[in-house]
């Protein structure tokens, strides 16, 4: 139909005394995060070089828990959602015959669940561009100039980690006042304030602790290194020399891939730094 929404997923309820759909409800594929960009998009990960040598050493990515995150909104309802659901989940309530109450109040109830569910979350992220980010390299490496830019593909990420208990989802942009996911404990997860992070254009992988695990606060999930490292970018502010380090860095583990100049100048990152272009 003409003006209607794309959709390839759906919300539903079942009855599981036969595993038959009592009702359903689509869910917009702007709203899917399960629906990522094609497999040869390409996807950046900003990191200190002592990080990516403990990638090559451990043979796996650093997924640190969602409550230790820099930010400490990370994964958190917003204030909307302790008054109000998202209309799928409000109109899927109706088509079951449940009354939905436009007043709801269910703030404590939310905030300790998703308290809970954020300590057995754990995280890793990378940022989907065309081109390196004098933004990105700013925010995320903190300015170290011994730091990379690991460039992979969406493709690449999920053939390197095959078999693991991960999940890769696109990051969800949602404006301040409006209620983020809410048809599980994780959805929130995807979510994020639209004004103070769209820019990081996020994809993120994440697995979840389960009941009988150490409570730890991060957790190593195994990576095929050749398959995901496809580039490696080095900072623009590094020293000469620090490319060669790199290189020798892959090649003590056998990782054959291109190690590449900045194409920003320093200028660039004290230019977006000083107008925050992204």
């Amino acid at each position: 139909m003409k003006g209607q929404a794309a959709s390839s997923a759906s919300l539903a309820f079942i009855d599981r005394r036969d595993n038959s759909v009592v009702a359903s409800e689509p869910i917009e594929d702007s709203q899917n995060p399960y629906l990522l960009p094609p497999p040869d998009t390409l996807v950046w990960h900003y990191v200190r070089f002592d990080y990516l040598q403990t990638l090559l050493q451990n043979k796996a990515l650093w997924l640190t828990r969602l409550d230790k995150q820099t930010d400490k909104n990370y994964g958190k309802y917003s204030d909307a959602n302790a008054r109000e659901w998202t209309p799928a989940v409000q109109k899927l309530l109706e088509r079951v015959g449940f009354t939905v109450h436009s007043d709801k109040d269910e703030r404590s109830q939310l905030q300790w669940n998703n308290q809970i569910f954020r300590q057995r979350a754990f995280i890793h992220c990378w940022s989907i561009r065309t081109k390196e980010s004098a933004w990105m390299w700013n925010s995320f490496v903190s300015g170290q100039p011994r730091s990379v830019a690991v460039r992979s593909t969406v493709g690449s990420l999920q053939a390197a980690l095959i078999g693991q208990p991960v999940e890769i989802l696109r990051m969800l942009y949602h404006p301040t006042g409006q209620p983020r996911p809410d048809w599980s404990y994780t959805a929130p997860f995807t979510a994020k304030d639209k004004d103070a992070h769209i820019h990081e254009r996020e994809l993120r992988v994440l697995t979840m602790r389960s009941h009988d695990d150490p409570e730890v606060e991060h957790k190593l999930i195994p990576v095929e290194r050749k398959q995901l490292i496809r580039k490696v970018v080095i900072h623009p502010a590094s020293p000469p020399s620090f490319r060669e380090e790199v290189r020798t860095a892959l090649k003590l583990y056998d990782v054959p891939a291109h190690v590449a100049g900045s194409q920003l100048q320093t200028g660039d990152l004290q230019a977006a730094a000083l107008h925050g272009t992204h």
